[in-house]
């Protein structure tokens, strides 16, 4: 009698894993770049400087004169005395010439007598010192710019992590294929084929 024989066998598949590794992974860092304009001043101050001084006013309260007011009375006051000496000369050359031949009149001594009065009667001028005189000052100024400078910052980002990573790679094969066979034998089943 025939026999049939039979012996199959499974496929088997099998996995070739490699797995992802992460190699590096670093953050970029942020790069800043600064534009800095210093701070300056261009001012400077100006010096004080006398505009004016008057002392008239001052002079005048007091009593005093400016030498031009001086100048003035002083004219003024020689017009007339001009005036009156000539008139008091005019006076005694007349009384000279009627009386001066007469006895124990003595012209010269009588003139030398007026001209030592006259001397000793000659104002004498005193100049002091005014107070209260009134100065005009430019005060100093405080004049200029201040620029007070800039700092610009520009602040430059990166969006991620620098990463570099090998991917993972999953392979699926087929290790042992599989079969069946059949074969026949007679009388007999074959154990192992």
């Amino acid at each position: 009698m025939l026999r049939l024989n039979i012996r199959h066998q499974l496929p088997q598949t099998d996995l070739r894993i490699q797995r992802g590794t992460l190699d590096r992974a670093t953050t970029v860092p942020s790069r800043v770049h600064t534009e800095n304009q210093q701070a300056h001043s261009s001012k400077w101050i100006t010096q004080p400087r006398i505009e004016s001084i008057d002392a008239y006013a001052s002079q005048r309260v007091t009593g005093r004169r400016t030498m031009l007011d001086l100048a003035r009375e002083r004219g003024q006051k020689g017009i007339s005395d001009v005036r009156a000496a000539d008139s008091r000369h005019t006076q005694n050359g007349w009384a000279n010439a009627a009386n001066g031949a007469k006895r124990g009149n003595d012209i010269s001594a009588k003139y030398h007598s007026k001209l030592v009065e006259g001397m000793e009667a000659e104002p004498v001028f005193t100049l002091e010192w005014t107070k209260g005189v009134e100065v005009q000052i430019s005060t100093s100024q405080l004049i200029g710019d201040i620029d007070v400078g800039d700092l610009t910052a520009e602040i430059q980002t990166a969006p991620s992590a620098e990463i570099r990573a090998t991917q993972g790679n999953t392979q699926t094969y087929v290790k042992d294929q599989g079969f069946i066979r059949r074969w026949v034998t007679e009388d007999t089943y074959d154990i192992y084929a």
